[in-house]
């Protein structure tokens, strides 16, 4: 039997409770389950609600105390709860429900207000005191700021026995993280989210680690490990004499969206309830099929005439051009068997253009992908530009072409209500006037279109003026004809 919480029945502090309870029931096998967005949709097996305050009633004696901290958007004492939590079976109690858990039964063992310091050195002193009794092979990095705080994701950390914290990019912000990566395993996920994309991404890829961005999700410490998803591919050969266009949509590495409301009110949920059935490609996160198998499912098992691809930059977000050279190999072999059981052959990538004028450097880094079977090629994001800015150039690795964005439909307010017809038909007149050339690499177009601020309204009325001599394909279908057709490397 599964035990089910109801969120909206949860005050803050309470949902928080929830999050150390559920982690360390389902620890013990409890199953604890949290009603929340889309999630109860993922439920397969017998379940009956409850509320929190019988379960934890009922559950008193699992647990080796309470562990209270003060739930505020500036105070990063939750995550160390959540540490703590996943060290031992110390429930986190927000201050104010210290009276009902000790009326259940449960005693306080320690108050983490006692810690003093800047947020930085609170949570290295509990870090360091805990360390021992934590698994190495992952980390929990949740936001704790101001409107960006999040009570969730935190009983996925707690079940694992995983430290969680929260880190700025300031020096004393990343000479923690930094002291808490070292002691860690290399090549490991860090599941949550940050404040700083561009700053957070490069400095944890220059050590060896990968983001999976999770911050809003919930019941990890639930769901058990998937197996393999399959693709549906039906396929024709393509046309003669087009100009070969791949539409690939941005930001599939965001396994938070994928399981909430990608699929539902979401771009590819949009996308089943369009009429039109054009080729469309997605980026997709390999990680989803192992952290909510259902959800991989059901957006596999809801295509039209779609086809994915695994989002930046395999396993895990990253940037492998700063990755360290002796461990990518590492974390491209995690990669490829993502890939694998994603069914997944084309790999997205996300760098900065100013990382790729050293040929002989490219290459090397690329090889690292090349040399697996089961990647075929991929497309590159290159930044500064909203991933545009290699302009259609192809990298050639061991024989198969990486193929950077062309031409780019992200809105460059970064607002939707920006988007205007005008702006799509400019875009659309740029692939018109692309050449139709299938021995030349000016025959192909990789188009990112960007969900935050184009959606499929704004793409079917993009592809209702694309010319008669534009053909859409997959994305392995423009790689595999790059590949075979393409003369000059």
């Amino acid at each position: 039997m599964v035990y089910v919480l109801t969120a909206s029945e949860l005050t803050n502090a309470e949902f928080a409770l929830a999050q150390s309870v559920q982690g360390i029931l389902n620890r013990k096998d409890k199953k604890v389950y949290i009603d929340i967005d889309e999630y109860i949709k993922y439920m397969t097996e017998s379940y009956e609600r409850v509320g929190l305050w019988r379960l934890v009633g009922e559950c008193a004696a699992e647990f080796e105390g309470g562990a209270v901290f003060d739930l505020d958007c500036n105070d990063v004492s939750v995550n160390m709860a959540a540490t703590v939590s996943a060290a031992y079976d110390i429930i986190g109690v927000p201050r104010e429900l210290v009276a009902r858990t000790e009326a259940a039964g449960i005693k306080t063992v320690c108050d983490l207000a006692e810690v003093r310091g800047t947020p930085d050195q609170r949570q290295r002193v509990v870090f360091d005191a805990v360390k021992h009794r934590l698994d190495k092979s992952a980390l929990i990095h949740q936001v704790v700021k101001r409107g960006n705080f999040h009570l969730t994701l935190r009983d996925f950390g707690i079940k694992n026995r995983w430290a969680c914290i929260y880190t700025d990019e300031s020096d004393a912000g990343r000479a923690f993280r930094r002291h808490v990566l070292e002691f860690l395993d290399g090549n490991i996920p860090v599941y949550g989210w940050n404040d700083d994309e561009i700053a957070f991404i490069k400095d944890i890829s220059d050590y060896g680690d990968y983001a999976v961005p999770t911050d809003w999700s919930c019941n990890h410490s639930y769901f058990t490990e998937g197996g393999t998803l399959k693709q549906t591919r039906v396929r024709a050969p393509l046309s003669e004499n087009k100009h070969y266009v791949a539409l690939v949509v941005s930001d599939g590495d965001n396994v938070q969206w994928l399981e909430r409301d990608f699929a539902a009110g979401g771009t590819f949920g949009q996308r089943q309830r369009s009429p039109h059935n054009y080729k469309l490609n997605w980026t997709f996160a390999p990680p989803l099929v192992k952290l909510c198998p259902s959800a991989a499912e059901r957006i596999y098992g809801g295509v039209k005439n779609d086809y994915f691809i695994s989002g930046v930059s395999g396993v895990g977000y990253a940037n492998c051009l700063s990755y360290p050279r002796d461990k990518l190999d590492g974390f491209v072999a995690q990669t490829a068997e993502a890939m694998a059981r994603a069914d997944l052959d084309v790999v997205c990538l996300l760098d900065n253009i100013e990382l790729t004028k050293n040929d002989k450097f490219v290459v090397d880094r690329l090889s690292c992908y090349a040399k697996y079977d089961n990647i075929k090629g991929g497309v590159w994001e290159l930044d500064p530009d909203r991933y545009g800015s290699g302009r259609g150039k192809v990298f050639w690795a061991n024989g198969k072409p990486f193929v950077s964005v062309k031409f780019t439909m992200w809105h460059p307010s970064g607002n939707p209500d920006c988007v205007t017809r005008e702006w799509l038909d400019g875009i659309a007149a740029q692939v018109n006037a692309c050449p139709v050339a299938p021995d030349s690499i000016d025959g192909y177009t990789v188009v990112n279109v960007h969900p935050w601020t184009v959606d499929m309204d704004d793409l079917d009325y993009f592809v209702s003026k694309l010319a008669n001599h534009v053909e859409l394909v997959y994305a392995d279908e423009l790689i595999e004809s790059i590949k075979n057709n393409v003369r000059t490397r």
